[in-house]
């Protein structure tokens, strides 16, 4: 690409990056101090300084970056490198082989049938993302794998109720993914499916297996209850950029998918992210395309259309990926000064249905972005465009200059084919730019205080609800116990904290009036509570009462 150019292309890889609705915007010229510090910031990464952190003590973790060192070519840093990747991959591969395959078996003798993969974040958004490009979202239907695969990431006891009826427990495996092992999701995950094992007398060192980080609590209790295997990642392993470590290897490994062909797609791509000419490297092209759009126009959102079935989660895998690393209140300096890009997106033609109407008529909030395949793994015949395949094509192109046409921005990546080697390379590229564009904007990409910030109030509402929970307890001892007032007045008379978030209380009462009678729901007031609520001036009012007394 050049100064009069938008088109990049590269003839190893076959990736094209067209960037002509941003041209000739971009002067290169003004970007020469940015594109020193961008290059700085990248060579600071690739050998191993500690990058991870800010001049906000308490939102600084204060540790170096490593997903790029796990697929470079040269071990810069001690023990990473592609090699030391592909090594590590292939023990994988022989170890979850014997259970695909069904040499290894349970304590009964038995063949493994499902696994289940347990994890939230780039943990579940990762792997999710790579199954599905390969085998589409009915991978269970793929012959050719060995066992059956389910995912668990919220905490949701629908979604682990349903999933527990339709497995059958003794003959399947949960895989938990936690470099802790304390994320409350894929801990209270991995909890309940351990209690159901024990419930049926089963060991649950045969059905678990944990990948996190060496010397972790998570490490110790895999090693305490003899876990089939233990996968590690490195602590200097972020969870969005995480795929390309074990947390990627080990569904790969299920799923029969080439994972070393995605890690030398990676590779690959960082190969073409290195170059020093702005203009040559893919990834500074298209975030220079972000900032300058972003310091002539404000702010715009992001939509990311895949025009592949095989790109269902794609758009969501980079929603956290920008999201968690741009979306910060603070520079590295501790300069207030909130920044952000918005991502949302789907699969092209189905979902662009949904908003493109307003991207090309409506409110100019946003640019666009499209991702799409030179080669096809197969075609069918219509009698209009001549294929299934060149109609795609034209909804592509017609899409793009219907956005032309109307002023709008776009980019658009096309990539060989759908293969590891491309996904590599897909994913690559998009964490090279979050690196470049938080340079830009003098940010720390690998932090996320926002999300602590969640769980530290997730901890308080748990609390809160267990105590209230052990307050009811002792007030039914009383048959004739009976409250009835709002979530201020429980407070004070359930003796709670004076500083106790009231919507906090109001929320957890309201729970029980719903809940109660569920089982496991408050196990400790089942069936001993009778609980009701009204809503009268501009408030909930709560009646808690005894259930022998209600039933006098």
């Amino acid at each position: 690409m050049s100064s009069t150019n938008p088109l990049f292309f590269d003839s190893n890889t076959q990736f094209s990056l067209d960037l002509r609705s941003f041209f000739p915007s971009i002067q290169w010229s003004k970007w020469d101090y940015a594109w020193k510090r961008v290059l700085e910031s990248i060579d600071n990464i690739e050998s191993g300084k500690i990058v991870n952190q800010t001049s906000v003590k308490e939102e600084s973790e204060n540790r170096c970056v490593d997903h790029y060192n796990l697929r470079h070519h040269k071990e810069i840093v001690p023990q990473k490198s592609l090699q030391k990747s592909i090594a590590y991959w292939k023990e994988i591969q022989v170890k979850i082989g014997k259970i695909t395959s069904g040499e290894a078996k349970n304590e009964f003798g038995d063949e493994y049938t499902d696994v289940v993969f347990n994890g939230i974040g780039g943990s579940f958004l990762g792997p999710l993302m790579m199954i599905v490009f390969m085998h589409g979202d009915s991978y269970n239907f793929n012959s050719g794998l060995g066992v059956r695969i389910h995912f668990l990431s919220n905490s949701d006891a629908d979604t682990l109720s349903a999933l527990l009826a339709k497995i059958n427990v003794k003959t399947s495996i949960l895989i938990n993914m936690s470099k802790s092992g304390s994320t409350a999701e894929t801990k209270g995950n991995m909890d309940a499916f351990n209690a159901n094992l024990k419930q049926q007398k089963l060991d649950i060192g045969h059905h678990n297996i944990a990948i996190t980080t060496p010397g972790s609590n998570f490490d110790k209790f895999a090693q305490e209850n003899k876990y089939m295997h233990i996968f590690y990642m490195n602590n200097e392993t972020g969870g969005r950029t995480s795929v390309g470590s074990a947390i990627g290897a080990v569904p790969a490994a299920v799923a029969g998918i080439d994972f070393e062909a995605f890690l030398r797609g990676q590779s690959a791509m960082d190969e073409l992210t290195r170059r020093r000419d702005p203009q040559q490297n893919p990834a500074m092209l298209m975030a220079a395309a972000i900032q300058t759009l972003t310091l002539k126009e404000g702010r715009k959102n992001m939509i990311v259309l895949g025009y592949s079935d095989y790109l269902k989660e794609f758009a969501h895998y980079l929603q956290q990926l920008y999201m968690e690393s741009i979306g910060k209140e603070y520079d590295v300096n501790g300069t207030p000064n909130p920044e952000g890009l918005t991502v949302f997106g789907g699969v092209g033609t189905g979902e662009q249905h949904a908003f493109m109407q307003q991207v090309q008529k409506g409110f100019p909030d946003c640019f666009v972005r499209f991702v799409h395949f030179q080669k096809r793994g197969s075609d069918v015949s219509l009698s209009g465009p001549g294929s299934m395949g060149r109609q795609l094509l034209a909804f592509v192109k017609g899409t793009e200059q219907a956005l032309q046409d109307n002023g709008k921005s776009f980019m658009t990546c096309t990539f060989e084919k759908r293969d590891m080697f491309n996904l590599g390379m897909m994913i690559a590229l998009e964490e090279r730019i979050v690196t470049i564009l938080a340079a830009l904007r003098n940010l720390n990409a690998y932090d996320q205080p926002g999300v602590q910030d969640g769980k530290l109030a997730a901890t308080e509402v748990n609390k809160i609800s267990n105590t209230i929970e052990g307050v009811l307890e002792q007030k039914l001892s009383d048959k004739n116990w009976k409250f009835e007032g709002t979530a201020e007045q429980a407070r004070t008379s359930f003796i709670l904290p004076k500083d106790s978030n009231l919507r906090y209380v109001e929320a957890i009462l309201n729970d029980i009036v719903s809940n109660v009678d569920v089982p496991h729901a408050y196990p400790k007031l089942h069936k001993r509570l009778s609980a009701s609520k009204s809503f009268k001036e501009e408030e909930f009012h709560f009646t808690l009462r005894s259930e022998i007394n209600s039933k006098l």
